[in-house]
Formats: C-alpha cells, sequence, structure tokens
C-alpha cells in the first residue's frame, strides 16, 4: 500500500517540477552579458537557453538592450497567464493522481492534452521572443552568438564524456 502512493507523490513532483521550466520562460534572461550595465541583472543558469545565450553572447549596445528589454518585457507580460493556466492544470493534475479511488489513464487525458497545449504556446511564443531579439543583432554579433553557442556544446560533450563511467 504504501509503494503505490509513493510512486504517485513521486510522479507528481516530477510533473509539478515542469512548472519551473515554464516559470522561467516567463521571467525572462538577464541582459547585457551577465554584467553589471544600466541596472542589467547578473547571468543566471542554463536553463535560460538558447535566448539568453543570445543575449548575453552578442555584447548589446545600450541602444539594443532597451529594444530587448521591451520585447522580453511584452512577451513576459504575454506569458504571465499561461504560466498560471498550467501551473493551475499541473496542480489539477496532481490532486487527481493522489486522490482516494482509481485513476485510469483514460481521466487524465483531458488534463494532459490541456497541458501539453499550454507548453506548445509557451515555446511558440518563447521562439517569436527569440526572433525579434534576433532581429535586433547585427550580423557580427550572430556571428559571435554562433562561436559562442558552438564552444558551450563542445564544452557540454567534454563535460559528458568525463562523467561517463569509466570502460573496462
Amino acid at each position: 500500500m504504501r509503494t503505490p502512493r509513493l510512486a504517485a507523490a513521486l510522479l507528481v513532483g516530477v510533473l509539478l517540477a515542469g512548472v519551473g521550466g515554464s516559470a522561467a520562460l516567463a521571467q525572462g534572461p538577464p541582459l547585457g552579458g551577465g554584467r553589471r550595465e544600466g541596472g542589467m541583472r547578473r547571468g543566471a543558469g542554463r536553463g535560460e537557453g538558447e535566448l539568453a545565450l543570445m543575449i548575453r553572447a552578442a555584447d548589446l549596445t545600450p541602444e539594443q538592450q532597451t529594444r530587448v528589454r521591451e520585447i522580453l518585457s511584452a512577451h513576459r507580460a504575454a506569458a504571465r497567464p499561461v504560466v498560471e493556466q498550467l501551473r493551475g492544470a499541473q496542480a489539477e493534475l496532481g490532486d487527481k493522481l493522489l486522490a482516494p479511488g482509481s485513476v485510469q489513464a483514460a481521466d487524465l487525458q483531458p488534463l494532459l492534452q490541456r497541458i501539453g497545449q499550454l507548453r506548445d504556446q509557451l515555446a511558440r511564443d518563447s521562439a517569436a521572443a527569440a526572433l525579434e531579439v534576433r532581429a535586433v543583432l547585427t550580423p557580427e554579433q550572430l556571428a559571435r552568438v554562433a562561436r559562442t553557442k558552438a564552444r558551450l556544446s563542445e564544452l557540454r560533450e567534454e563535460m559528458r564524456q568525463l562523467m561517463q563511467p569509466p570502460r573496462r
């Protein structure tokens, strides 16, 4: 009896952990390459994705920083209600999974579909924000971003190889 409850609790925890990533999209990345310029916040973690990389590596001019700030602010405002809906749907899913009685996959399907739609909406908005930010960058800045992205990929691959168990 204890094992199914533990499994359900773990499942809910994993599902609800997804809210953090979605909420991060609504928060938006810091500007200014992680420096302290013009009230900009310091850089944050890897979870911010391609958009944060683009902003940090580009070394934006003050005018570009202003424009990017406006773009991200507009997208954050649009994402907030979607993130709240997603949190609500995920909480409802957690409640259903932990409710007494039997729960079938068919009982969860409408909620899972709604969660998927909300995540898709957030992903589309994030891509739109990235395209708008990309349009602000010069070709030289885009090249710098591409080099930084390639180097980070190389470093991640090195880290992955280092973390693998030794072959015997």
